[in-house]
């Protein structure tokens, strides 16, 4: 069962304004994150894989790729890891030259540059920073760039070169943990001890309902992820069997593989709302080795802690009787909901 970690929201074609926000991207499996600032993504995915991992995000004109992976050749520190991707990046024919620029912070190694480009008959340049450090036996390129940059923008991407930090996971003994979901309202959740929280995706001002996706991760195992969707629904859920319905006609589409259903579909018995929950099975996988990046179990659930408000939820792991696939799943039944006033 082929997931990654991906929040795929409506993408924003433009933006007006870029702000900064904290983001942190887990190297789940290897104990150790990275944060920085920058703008709340639209659209993001994280695969992990046998080095490290791949995570690309975009918010309108933003765009994000955070490369974890051995070291090239004969490794080295945050040098020779700059020096091995902008040996690559320099190759660039549209490159401008004289717009390139190195330096250093204290916990990494960046080169900036802009590249020429065409927008709609105009010229135009992309502005592109790499942030490259070396950490625990591995290399970490982060790569920001945006399209038709203003000053502001540029400054932007050098606080988020100035905001990077990387380091263990925080410590958490689990607990209620609250989050503001625009004009939606706010939504609480008892986070269990063995899950973390990560960052706000939020794709909002398209025209189409705002939508907002929460992420937590495992601190142990990159195959296990939990992603929470809401948005605002044009159908009303009242009742269980309303609920139900969309569980039975929306199973997990998994691409090229052979899902069975292990689980009628159970309630979440939510402190106010109505929700359900089923737990699907790649049986292409059951008899097989444990693949990183492809997670045998899934659980899909839908809440609608009010009427007009819909929650869609993914839990993944390799064993359904997972303790931390169950204690994620026992959660949502500790969802709370607040209305903006």
């Amino acid at each position: 069962m082929r997931h990654g970690v991906t929040a795929f929201l409506v993408g924003v074609l433009g933006c007006a304004c870029l702000h900064a926000e904290p983001l942190i991207i887990p190297v789940a499996g290897r104990g150790w994150q990275i944060t920085f600032e920058g703008p709340v993504p639209a659209m993001e995915s994280l695969q992990p894989n046998e080095e490290g991992l791949v995570y690309r995000s975009n918010a309108g004109r933003f765009n994000l790729s955070v490369f974890v992976e051995a070291p090239a050749g004969s490794g080295g520190d945050g040098k020779a890891c700059r020096d091995h991707v902008w040996s690559q990046a320099s190759q660039n024919p549209k490159l401008q030259q004289d717009s390139v620029k190195q330096w250093s912070t204290p916990v990494c190694e960046c080169v900036e540059y802009e590249v020429a480009g065409d927008k709609k008959g105009e010229k135009s340049t992309q502005a592109n920073i790499h942030c490259c450090f070396a950490h625990e036996g591995r290399w970490v390129n982060v790569h920001a760039s945006v399209a038709s940059a203003t000053d502001a923008e540029r400054k932007m991407l050098k606080d988020l070169a100035l905001s990077l930090a990387y380091g263990p996971f925080p410590e958490w003994k689990g607990g209620p943990h609250s989050f503001a979901l625009g004009d939606l309202g706010r939504l609480q959740i008892d986070v269990p001890a063995a899950w973390r929280v990560g960052h706000l995706s939020a794709a909002t001002n398209t025209g189409l309902p705002d939508q907002y996706t929460l992420s937590f991760y495992s601190v142990s195992d990159p195959n296990k992820n939990w992603r929470m969707t809401f948005f605002q629904s044009a159908v009303r859920y009242k009742t269980l069997k309303d609920i139900q319905q969309i569980a039975q006609r929306e199973p997990p589409s998994v691409t090229g593989a052979s899902v069975e259903h292990t689980e009628n579909v159970q309630e979440i018995k939510l402190k106010q709302g109505v929700g359900c929950q089923a737990i699907y099975a790649d049986a292409a996988l059951a008899d097989k080795p444990v693949e990183l990046g492809n997670a045998k179990v899934i659980s899909t659930g839908f809440v609608a802690p009010v009427p007009d408000v819909l929650g869609t939820i993914t839990i993944v792991a390799d064993d359904a009787k997972d303790p931390d696939f169950l204690t994620a799943m026992h959660a949502l039944s500790s969802i709370e909901w607040a209305q903006v006033k």
